[in-house]
């Protein structure tokens, strides 16, 4: 994931969040929070489209004060993450089909 990536997904999320933030703040985050996706064992592997969900999810359901951080971003990607463990354990423990399970990893699909 490219920091140009991630900056565009925080501009967005700035946007959506109805804040006024400047660029030197969104590079600094996006800077830090790509180098997070590509390091931290616990998101390395949700793909950059599984980011976007977790964001776009989090702009419109998330019940907590919403701030633009890093703390926020996890929260909002352990959230993604949850959703797709859950997906693939209905599918390969619960017998359900891949095609009717929400979040299931596209890629997983045979």
């Amino acid at each position: 994931m490219t920091v140009e990536k991630v900056y565009d997904l925080i501009a967005k999320t700035s946007l959506e969040l109805g804040y006024n933030t400047d660029g030197e703040t969104m590079a600094a985050l996006a800077k830090i929070f790509a180098n997070d996706l590509q390091t931290d064992k616990r998101l390395k592997r949700l793909s950059f489209a599984d980011v976007e969900m977790a964001f776009r999810l989090g702009v419109r359901y998330s019940k907590e004060q919403q701030f633009l951080n890093i703390t926020t971003f996890y929260r909002w990607c352990f959230v993604m993450k949850k959703r797709i463990d859950e997906a693939i354990y209905a599918v390969e423990c619960q017998n359900q089909n891949p095609n009717e399970i929400e979040y299931y990893p596209k890629n997983l699909l045979k």
